[in-house]
């Protein structure tokens, strides 16, 4: 599809705004739970918030499955914890971007894919179309988020050491403790 006159940043925050406030409305009448909680009520967040948390842990659990039955899930490792460690050590703008990309992404279906529902309540099949529409866009801004994403994702999952046997990884000649960041800005 063609379009005659181009697509700014504005115009895709405000279409992007208000299928998130029509999905609001859509989701004041009680639903039942499409999904399982895979965020642990109990998990050590300091940048994440618990629904980015949520989100964050969806998209990554897509990225990084690989179907093969002896590689862990995502939501199974503490992939979140580290990338929520590693973004400790960024700027403080950083993970407010960050929160910005996961909640774009999350009500993208309807303008992406075509469905009417958020990502996280989406059926797998169709979270793929929609990391695969992020990936392939040709807004920029969202191949860079999806870029963002997927670097988070894969740095969560592979750097846990239940990954590295099905990957053919010894894990470092030296083990070192783990290292211990600094509290939240």
């Amino acid at each position: 599809m063609r379009l005659s006159v181009p697509i700014g940043r504005r115009t895709l925050l405000r279409a992007g705004g208000m299928s998130a406030g029509l999905l609001a409305l859509g989701r004041l009448r009680a639903l039942p739970a499409a999904h399982a909680e895979s965020v642990p009520a109990d998990a050590p967040l300091r940048v994440l918030s618990r629904r980015d948390a949520e989100i964050l842990t969806a998209v990554a659990g897509r990225i990084t499955f690989t179907g093969e039955p002896r590689m862990p899930l995502f939501a199974d490792t503490q992939g979140l914890i580290t990338i929520d460690t590693a973004l400790l050590q960024l700027p403080p703008d950083v993970p407010q971007q960050l929160s910005w990309a996961l909640r774009l992404i999350e009500y993208s279906p309807p303008l992406t894919v075509g469905k009417f529902s958020t990502f996280t309540g989406l059926p797998p099949e169709w979270q793929d179309v929609t990391l695969i529409a992020w990936e392939q866009s040709r807004i920029r801004l969202l191949r860079i988020a999806f870029q963002a994403l997927k670097n988070l994702s894969m740095l969560g999952f592979y750097a846990q050491p239940e990954t590295w046997p099905q990957i053919h990884y010894q894990g470092p000649w030296i083990m070192r403790p783990p290292r211990v960041v600094g509290e939240a800005r």
